[in-house]
Order: C-alpha cells, then structure tokens, then sequence
C-alpha cells in the first residue's frame, strides 16, 4: 500500500473536532500527509444520529479520497433511513454496507453527494465547458464505469443505550478498554486469513506476497522499503473485505458475499459495563505503527495526566504516529452515563436456578440475550432485493482465522458479546 519511511513526511492538512451529549463525549483527529497520496483517511462522528444513537465511522480509502468521501457523508444517512433501523440496528448496519457498494455501482449519481471543494469563477466556467461538451451534436457520454481500483474499507459503530453495534470491512479496528485492557471489538479482514483466502481462490484470485526491496533514500542512512512481505490479492489489494473495488468483484457467476473482495461486513453487539473506560476507532496507518494495547495505554497516560479535551487526546495520538507511511484517523469516545447495576441473583433457593434474564428461567443466571434477528427483510418489503435475498439462504456460517500476533483476543463473527 505505500513505502515506509525512516521519517515522517510533513503534515500538509490536520482536522480535530469533538462534542458530546448526554450520554457520549468524543473527540477525532485526522492527518493527511505529504507525498501519500494512495491512502485517504475520512471519518463521520454524530453523536446525535438521533434522540437514541450515536454513530461514528472510520472510512480508510485507497487510490483517491472519493468512495471514502461518500462514505463519510452518506453511510449513517443511508443507515438511518433503513427501514431495519428502528427495530434492529445490527441487520440495517450490515444492509447499509451493501447500500454503499449499490450507489457506487448503478451510476455516477452519487458523486453528487460528495462535498463540494471551494471553487472560483475559473473553475465553475471550466465545469461548464467540460458538461456541454457531451451536449455537441452526435458525442454520447461515455458509459458509467463504477470504481474498479479504488475505494475503502469501513469501520462503523452505533451506540444506543447500553449497547455498542459495530460493523467492519477491511483493516481498520475498533477497540474499547476495559480496566485498562485492550479489547479487539473487530478482526482484520486480511487475504492470508484462512477463510479469506479460501473465498479469493474459489473466485479465481491469487495470494501473492511483495519482495522486500530497500532503495536508496535522499540522505545518508535514510532508505525506503518497498514491499514488506505483505500479501495482496492478485499483487494488488491489501484487504479482502471493502466497499468499491469492483474489478475484484466482477464474477457474474457468484454472489456478492462469494466474490474475491466482498463489503459483507462482521457485525457484533457489545454490552456497555461498568468497566469499559472508552471506545476507540483507528485507520490502519496507526495500528502498523502501535498495537491494540499500545493504543490503550497511551490513551490512558493522557488521561491520568490529567487532559480532558478528546480531541487533543486524539491530535497527540496522531502525532505520535508520525513515522507511519499513511494517512491516519482516531476517535475516541467516553461513557458519562453509567449504565444500570446488574439485577441480584436469585438466592431464595426456589430452584437453584438464578434468572438475570427476566425471560422464562432457562438462561440459569446468563445476561439477557438480543432476540434473532431477521436480516433477511421479514415482510420481503426490502428495498435492497439483492443482498436480503442472499441473507435469506442457509449459508455454512465462517469461522475467521485469528491474524498472526493477535491468538489472544477471541475469534469475532457475527454474534452478541455478553459478560459472564
């Protein structure tokens, strides 16, 4: 994705925002860097998606900033008109990554959606030529050709009430700590994992892995490393699961969740506890250059050193990671709500049977577990015909192997993570 460099290139553009309401503070910081141009970091963080949920997104883009754009400006709108969104978070979060790949897809609509860039009379008089050029007797406009080499993973989560719904594609990760723990709410979507590989092969793609090559650099003692043994599908793409990339997902004889790249997205629920002291969500260019834990301590040193401000927390860890070849993002976000005690076990000796669930006494003291829930679209009145119907088969449900270095964090699927 980029050379690593034995020293940071300068800071061309940092953004540092932060908020809170009722029940979240947050801060996010975001650097853009010289000379890296094929790694484009984008983030939404609205803390107010509505009187109940909070969102915050980390949209890691490679070879241009514009599928991360939409992204960054489109998928919590996206997931909020969901009809899933009210009654079942966790199916609309995972239709909505399906929603980015359909937009990019059906036309050139959706950039109309992106940001607008400052522009002055030079440049609206160029736009102008430029769209009357196609209006010239007998010129069609070229076909619509949706991104082939570009686009971004996406690392989403939803906070409402006492629950944390995450969504992931790709390489960026999402963290919290407990009692000063770091805990991998997310897995990398990597194409040497087993499962990941085993579906880029049957789709007719390639593992390659790069030559380390170290070239000369511009002062003495100062080299750039090109390749680092990092597997690619088909020498290209670093990450096997992302939104865009369609010349890696163009087997018309396989589903979208069977392709070499898929957006089918991991999506888990995480209780709020007593013990969770933050969320945090980072692109891939901080965690190359700290782990999970490395994260959460130093996130944890600003804070007993006595800095409150979010934003700044993040500005530091960002500047921390200057040596990192890559655009980087960070949010972090804290609980002010405390969330309610757990009910006390039943010790009156009726049955022996504790029952925490308030349900019919078969959970023997087990949390209260979410009731299944229905992605397929139930009524059928699922605007995204597509991927409901996919939901709807009976697929061998995968089991994701555990990245290298990381054997002590639990393996993530889809699945509710409840205290004991």
């Amino acid at each position: 994705m980029g050379a690593s460099n034995s020293r940071p290139e300068p800071v061309v553009q940092q953004l540092t925002e932060g908020g809170e309401n009722a029940k979240i503070s947050y801060g996010v910081s975001t650097i853009r860097r010289k000379n890296v141009k094929q790694s484009a970091s984008a983030f939404a963080a609205v803390p107010n998606l509505d009187n109940l949920t909070s969102f915050f997104g980390v949209y890691d883009g490679d070879e241009g900033v514009e599928v991360a754009l939409l992204c960054a400006t489109q998928f919590h709108n996206e997931l909020r008109n969901h009809p899933f969104y009210k009654h079942n978070l966790n199916g609309a979060i995972r239709m909505t990554f399906y929603r980015m790949d359909e937009l990019l897809q059906l036309s050139d609509e959706w950039k109309k959606l992106l940001p607008r860039a400052p522009s002055g009379p030079i440049q609206r008089l160029f736009r102008k030529a430029c769209s009357c050029a196609y209006r010239w007797p007998f010129t069609q406009p070229p076909p619509y050709i949706p991104p082939q080499e570009s686009g971004c993973t996406a690392c989403v989560a939803a906070i409402r009430g006492y629950k944390i719904i995450i969504g992931n594609a790709g390489h960026s990760r999402c963290i919290i700590s407990r009692n000063g723990q770091a805990i991998e709410l997310t897995t990398d979507h990597k194409p040497e994992n087993r499962n990941e590989r085993r579906r880029i092969e049957r789709a007719g793609g390639q593992v390659i892995k790069d030559r380390v090559v170290e070239l000369p650099g511009e002062a003495e003692g100062f080299f750039q490393q090109r390749g680092s043994g990092t597997a690619r599908i088909n020498g290209i793409l670093t990450h096997s699961r992302a939104i865009g990339y369609f010349a890696f997902k163009n087997s018309k004889n396989l589903n979208y969740q069977r392709q070499m790249v898929t957006c089918n997205p991991e999506v888990i629920t995480m209780g709020i506890t007593n013990d969770v002291e933050f969320l945090v969500i980072v692109s891939e260019g901080i965690w190359t250059f700290l782990t999970s834990q490395g994260v959460v301590d130093f996130i944890r040193s600003q804070l007993a050193a006595g800095t409150t401000n979010l934003r700044t927390i993040c500005r530091r860890l960002c500047d921390h990671c200057e040596l990192a070849a890559y655009n980087v993002t960070a949010i972090l976000v804290q609980f002010m709500e405390a969330p309610p005690p757990k009910p006390k076990e039943n010790l009156s000796g009726d049955n022996g049977n504790s029952n925490e669930s308030g349900g019919n006494g078969n959970n023997n003291g087990a949390p209260p577990q979410a009731p299944e829930e229905n992605l397929s679209g139930g009524n059928g009145n699922n605007s995204y015909d597509a991927p409901a119907a996919a939901l709807e088969e009976q697929e061998e449900h995968e089991v994701y192997e555990q990245p290298e270095g990381r054997e002590d964090q639990p393996l993530l699927t889809d699945h509710e993570i409840t205290e004991d």
